[in-house]
């Protein structure tokens, strides 16, 4: 490795050593302990042969994919009692963490802010010590049909509230409980709702009549969660998974009838495609998507005509990858095919292959998002790796290409726009904007006169907003050329950019998903007690574009690696941190990111590491087709089958590159019923950590017996994963409470 880091390392080092570095004590000032051993399961190595090279695996025989072998269990049970005793001694800070988080958000606010539909306002509030949301309506009385929606519209909150759903009692009984697709119907009526108990993500659909409250007897059972209502009121069309969790097949039910009788109307046999499911926002069509990493299919079904076929728009085409929108007699796709950063074309509906660029692509704007209103088209792009909103006015006959749009920009150096969103009819478009120094915030825009209106704001109680330092900043990569975008937070007056603070670096870089940065209420108890919190935007993610992301991805993939190291050099030479001071976090694929780093890193770099639910046994996942997601997974991380691919996964799976040193304290998650990353993945790597390293830091792993991919589903609860997350940090950097 050529990184600074490394000569960073042995100055820094020398310093230490000299005088005995940071306020006279040990890097790590509070090493954790436990009173128990870390447990050791039984070892019953297994060899893996591919291309002439065998791998063992002490642990294979931890991978049970029906979650009930009881040997496993009981180690698993035994990693969370190794875990709260080495954090016994955290408690009090975790309790203090958590009362703080909790006393920070308003309880009783909204969980999602109103949204008109119809004749009705819908939307999701809180009640303080409960645990999920309640779903509700207002009924817009009086209202003139021909009339619409303004930006200056608000919801009567005097206005008789309709209760549609309580998650609370529903999920009684629960550990995990999550609502996924909640779908009125066109005429009001009745209410789709799935959901799920047990985090596997496999629902439970279910019917409600919101006339009488009552629940009809219809259930549908082992859903991807993707649902939509026909215009009659009475067909919906749903998804069902495989034996490996891949949505596979699209089914029709009408009302009254048994599951068992619904057609089975399309199965998607190849196992690289997945499939999703959605109407569009004129309600005239139903989208099927067949989507593999790369490559999708769109077929529409009319929604007046039920008992109709669905139609393919534009047979798939390796590569290219296209989205669309319907408006008048034309669709709209959002397209890559010979447009690396997307472009907008239109075609007649009576020949949707048939297609006319009106906004072309472009090399220094990335198309993300769009939604087409009766008389205007809206963009969410991103220019410079900043999102940006453009309106264009549409005409009845489109001008090609379309005229220069009014674009709209944020003023924040660093912030996210997400849920662009609004009735059809209407010339009310919403969004959704957040930072890492401002809450979540809801924004209507009037598309005739492009004014922006704040309707909602999450409040945050007891909190200083304007304390806190929002930047955007550009690290170089070691290439002397690559210039990494990098998000830092802090809060202003307990900074001091002479590297003595601590520093939380969080990375993802995978699937050209942007990592955008967010506000999130729990980080301010960090911001609070002097941590910087930075987010690297490393190659293998989409903030600058198609090349951005193909640079981070297959025979590329350790950019996203040496990105993260670059932009941490970069924070220690800017001096927002130093070495020995500097965490690191990410979850899932980001966590591939920590276990790669870690092993790259130089001993004693890092005080802390936190892996959530990590994907970090990468090689033996995508060689096995019998794990969920492998075979579409190839697409992004390449395909092991083949030697090049092969030595190259293997060159840098965090699992299989576990080297004899020095580590810092790990944290690592898991989800038992994790679809996603199966559970033996972190369970085996801290195996494995412990067994290598040659240090006494912990290597801990939390299992969330209960839970799946995304961790509890309760927002208390959440807190106090959280809580215990920000303990553990503060405490490898020695801060007290």
């Amino acid at each position: 490795m050529t990184s600074k880091l490394w000569k960073l390392g042995v100055s820094f080092a020398a310093v230490y050593v000299a005088t005995d570095w940071l306020y006279n004590k040990p890097v790590f000032a509070h090493q954790l302990s436990s009173k128990i051993a870390p447990p050791v399961p039984t070892r019953r190595p297994f060899a893996m042969d591919a291309h002439g090279q065998v791998r063992v695996d002490d642990f294979y025989w931890l991978r049970d994919n029906s979650r009930s072998d009881r040997e496993i269990i009981d180690h698993l049970e035994k990693e969370n009692e190794y875990l709260e005793s080495t954090l016994e001694d955290t408690k009090g800070l975790q309790q203090a963490l958590f009362e703080e988080m909790k006393q920070r958000i308003r309880q009783d606010d909204y969980a999602k802010f109103p949204y008109r539909k119809g004749p009705y306002y819908y939307y999701q509030r809180m009640e303080s010590g409960k645990q999920f949301p309640i779903y509700c309506r207002r009924r817009i009385i009086a209202q003139d049909k021909t009339s619409s929606a303004t930006v200056d519209d608000t919801m009567d909150e005097s206005l008789p509230e309709e209760i549609l759903l309580d998650a609370n009692q529903l999920g009684a009984g629960y550990e995990n409980y999550r609502i996924g697709a909640f779908e009125v119907s066109p005429d009001h009526s009745l209410l789709a709702y799935a959901d799920d108990t047990s985090g596997a993500e496999r629902y439970v659909v279910r019917f409600k009549d919101l006339k009488t409250g009552t629940l009809l007897d219809d259930i549908i059972r082992d859903c991807s969660g993707d649902l939509a209502w026909a215009n009659d009121n009475e067909t919906l069309f749903y998804l069902t998974k495989d034996s490996l969790d891949r949505p596979d097949r699209l089914w029709r039910h009408r009302l009254g009838q048994s599951s068992m009788e619904d057609a089975t109307l399309y199965r998607e046999r190849d196992d690289a495609y997945y499939l999703s499911l959605h109407k569009s926002p004129t309600e005239r069509f139903i989208y099927l998507h067949c989507r593999s990493a790369e490559t999708s299919e769109v077929s529409a079904l009319d929604a007046n005509s039920p008992n109709s076929s669905f139609k393919v728009l534009i047979p798939r085409k390796q590569g290219v990858d296209y989205d669309v929108c319907d408006r008048d007699n034309s669709f709209y796709y959002l397209t890559n095919e010979n447009a690396p950063n997307r472009k907008i074309v239109v075609a007649p509906l009576s020949n949707p292959t048939q297609w006319t660029e009106i906004i072309p692509t472009q090399q220094s704007i990335v198309l993300e998002d769009f939604r087409t209103f009766r008389n205007h088209l809206v963009v969410l792009q991103r220019r410079t790796g900043l999102q940006e909103l453009a309106i264009y006015t549409l005409e009845k006959q489109l001008q090609e290409p379309l005229s220069s749009p009014h674009i709209l920009k944020f003023p924040e150096e660093a912030y996210s726009l997400s849920q662009l969103s609004g009735e059809y009819a209407s010339p009310v478009a919403r969004i959704l904007y957040s930072s890492l120094a401002c809450p979540d915030s809801v924004y209507d825009i009037d598309l005739n006169t492009c004014k922006m209106v704040l309707k909602w704001r999450q409040e945050i109680l007891h909190t200083r907003l304007e304390d806190y330092v929002t930047k955007r900043l550009w690290a170089t990569a070691r290439d002397g050329v690559t210039k990494i975008p990098v998000s830092v937070v802090y809060k202003k007056d307990l900074f001091r950019q002479d590297g003595t603070s601590p520093l939380l670096l969080e990375g993802y870089g995978a699937y050209e998903i942007s990592n955008d940065p967010r506000f999130d209420p729990g980080l301010c108890s960090l911001l609070d007690r002097g941590v910087v919190f930075a987010v690297a935007h490393v190659r293998g993610g989409g903030e600058l574009g198609r090349d951005w992301y193909e640079q981070g991805k297959y025979l590329n993939k350790k950019n996203t690696f040496t990105d993260f190291l670059d932009v941490c050099d970069y924070l220690l030479q800017e001096k927002y941190s130093s070495f020995g001071r500097v965490a690191i976090m990410g979850r899932s694929a980001g966590g591939l990111l920590i276990g790669a780093t870690l092993n790259m890193a130089p001993e004693g770099l890092f005080a802390a590491a936190i892996a959530e639910v990590p994907f970090v046994d990468v090689l033996t996942t995508m060689l096995d087709d019998t794990i969920p997601l492998t075979i579409k997974e190839r697409e992004e991380w390449g395909d092991p089958r083949q030697k090049e691919y092969y030595e190259y996964i293997l060159s840098y799976s965090p699992w299989d590159n576990i080297q004899r040193k020095k580590y810092p304290p790990i944290l690592a998650t898991a989800g038992l019923h994790d679809p996603r990353v199966g559970y033996w993945e972190p369970a085996k790597w801290v195996l494995k950590l412990r067994d290598y390293k040659k240090d006494d830091n912990p290597v801990l792993l939390k299992v969330n017996l209960d839970g799946g991919h995304f961790s509890k589903s309760g927002r208390y609860d959440k807190w106090l994963e959280d809580a215990l997350e920000y303990a553990f940090l503060l405490r490898c950097w020695g801060i007290e409470k």
